[in-house]
């Protein structure tokens, strides 16, 4: 019988990649991480904001065809930006529910090629307002 690798190990590139929201894109949907291969994984979402009120982003999956909402995260105002509340962590329990722990106690999502994950607000930004999602995510495949 074959053995098989227990452990996932990135053997291609980690990238990380901030998207900014602004009063300018409304409600609309943006992109904030798209695979490169067909096993990848996200391995955060850190968001700030520096809205004078508490913010909710919908995290969901786009294949070109079906757009399926993942899960609201919320924002609290002045998130990671005002030095007295903390910067969110969108992967965590508390507004995924459904999200995979690792051996470590990280949360993670996997993807495969083609399932963009994408993030839009509910409501509107005021103006001079914006949300930063930073994600980091690699490839596991060979």
């Amino acid at each position: 019988m074959a053995d098989y690798n227990e452990i996932v190990a990135f053997t291609k590139g980690v990238g990380v990649r901030p998207v900014s929201f602004s009063s300018t894109d409304g409600t609309s949907a943006k992109q904030i991480y798209a695979p490169d291969d067909p096993a990848s994984r996200i391995n955060f979402l850190a968001i700030s904001s520096t809205s004078a009120t508490q913010q909710y982003l919908v995290l969901q999956i786009n294949n070109g065809t079906t757009i399926a909402p993942l899960g609201t995260i919320t924002v609290p105002s002045g998130s990671g930006t005002n030095g007295s509340v903390q910067i969110v962590s969108g992967l965590n329990r508390g507004n995924l529910p459904w999200i995979q722990i690792d051996s470590d106690g990280n949360p993670f999502i996997d993807l495969n090629l083609n399932m963009n994950i994408e993030m839009r607000l509910l409501s509107a930004l005021a103006s001079g307002e914006t949300i930063t999602v930073t994600t980091s995510g690699g490839s596991y495949a060979a």
